[in-house]
């Protein structure tokens, strides 16, 4: 793809548009990631080997670790198959790469979002539920999903509340290329693992990623790696932007975040929030806006809120461990009413 003012070419990451500032730069540092996250998964399993050789282990704690650390081999190999072949492959990392956060932090939405309960875990149809008792019968035609991560909220919404296009947007490719696999239409098995162990027969299990309801095509839903606080695309593109955990986590200045939404609205277009306004640590006590705050700011912005509910709800209880969290989460619809303010 490229740029017909400025003549910018911008790579795909398998069928996936690059549309971030120098997306090179953020191509070649993927494939430094994914050679971190292979030296890192030989490592690991190396020890969970040597660990469970000594003479001082139990039989079972020895089959413990053994699965432990195969469930670890499993896992990297998956997660490289999906992404090497789109990246092209593994690079040499410099010291300012890091692990990937998609899979050290986040792969979990991977897991529930088309694993669980053979893709129907209830947490993906309670965030569902919870959205459309607010939005009723009423249409998301042209819609943008910022913060798209693993996916499942955004295709449930696109076939079952009316949207025309879908358009997705996160910044991590590791999620993303497989979350577009399965959307697709492809099988993607995936290994979940847990040192929490409290059965040596429940330290991990394969799940097989599907899309229940059958694929999605690229002339109605559509992928970019692209910056969500800065959505490549030009005003009054969309009739709906939903924002799912993420006005909390990600905007540093919701205020001048908010404003960029309503741009991206048509006149009366929508947006639909759904997350827990939870703040990172450090962000500053100032900025980790109220449900009130949120509302206020908003109107600022030119919206008008509408319907409104919270409720708490358990959060990636994974029926491998049993464990999870419980959440309170906000979801809202506000709608544009106005343009932002300069």
């Amino acid at each position: 793809m490229a740029c017909a003012r400025c003549g910018q070419k911008y790579p795909r990451v398998g069928r996936i548009p690059v549309l971030l500032p120098r997306p090179d730069d953020h191509v070649s540092l993927w494939r430094q990631q994914l050679a971190l996250l292979i030296a890192q998964g030989q490592h690991t399993l190396a020890g969970l080997d040597a660990e469970a050789a000594t003479t001082a282990m139990l039989p079972d704690g020895q089959t413990r670790l053994r699965t432990l650390a195969k469930a670890v081999s499993d896992q990297v190999r998956e997660i490289s198959e999906v992404v090497a072949p789109a990246l092209g492959g593994p690079l040499p990392p410099s010291e300012s790469a890091g692990l990937p956060r998609g899979v050290v932090e986040h792969i979990h939405f991977l897991y529930r979002d088309w694993g669980w309960d053979d893709g129907e875990s209830p947490e993906n149809q309670q965030s569902l539920d919870a959205i459309r008792e607010l939005i009723g019968t009423q249409t998301l035609g042209r819609t943008l999903i910022l913060g798209g991560g693993g996916c499942r909220l955004a295709y449930d919404l696109h076939r079952l509340c009316g949207a025309s296009d879908t358009v997705v947007l996160d910044i991590d490719p590791y999620l993303f290329l497989v979350a577009e696999a399965v959307v697709r239409g492809g099988l993607v098995r995936l290994t979940e693992s847990s040192p929490t162990v409290q059965q040596v027969g429940r330290i991990a299990v394969q799940w097989t990623l599907r899309a229940p309801a059958g694929p999605l095509g690229d002339d109605q839903f559509h992928f970019f790696l692209a910056n969500g606080l800065a959505p490549p695309f030009v005003q009054g593109t969309f009739d709906t932007v939903v924002t799912p955990w993420f006005i909390d986590q990600v905007p540093p200045d919701l205020r001048a975040f908010l404003a960029t939404m309503n741009r991206m609205l048509v006149p009366g277009g929508r947006w639909i929030n759904h997350g827990p306004l939870l703040y990172p640590p450090d962000a500053p006590l100032s900025r980790r806006f109220s449900r009130e705050e949120v509302f206020d700011l908003a109107t600022q912005a030119g919206f008008g809120i509408g319907r409104t509910s919270g409720a708490s709800r358990p959060h990636f209880v994974s029926p491998l461990t049993g464990r999870g969290k419980v959440e309170w989460v906000l979801t809202f619809v506000a709608a544009k009413t106005s343009q932002p303010q300069d």
